[in-house]
């Protein structure tokens, strides 16, 4: 809920597309919330400090930082084609902003790995 409320206050189309806000808003907090559930609980301490600027300690907190970015990157980088005028079906909102935040979501799951493989010499492997 709050994400949906977040995307009306940057003037998302609320109005006509009240249906179509809300899914996207369940879409992106379900890629990017559920697994920091699953993995720091709610303790808010923790989500503070793994989304602090230098604030992830572990694997997991990494892990966490690369895949909720590329999700809201992508979702982001989605919405550039909306105003164009090519009047494609996946042109309307928000489709293209899913699909963004879909493939950003899978390429977190693929940076993530490929970063921890490359800094594994310094990495901690403890939650905290």
């Amino acid at each position: 809920m709050l994400t949906a409320t977040l995307f009306i206050c940057l003037d998302s189309f609320f109005s006509s597309s009240a249906l179509e806000t809300f899914s996207l808003a369940v879409l992106l907090t379900s890629l990017t919330t559920l697994r920091c559930l699953c993995v720091l609980g709610p303790n808010v301490q923790a989500w503070i400090r793994v989304f602090s600027r230098h604030g992830a300690m572990s694997v997991w907190d990494t892990c966490l930082q690369i895949t909720v970015a590329c999700t809201l990157i992508g979702a982001w980088v989605g919405a550039f084609p909306i105003p164009l005028d090519w009047d494609r079906p996946w042109q309307v909102w928000p489709v293209s902003c899913s699909l963004g935040a879909m493939i950003g979501y899978l390429t977190g799951l693929v940076v993530a790995p490929a970063w921890i493989h490359y800094h594994r010499k310094q990495l901690t492997y403890k939650c905290k």
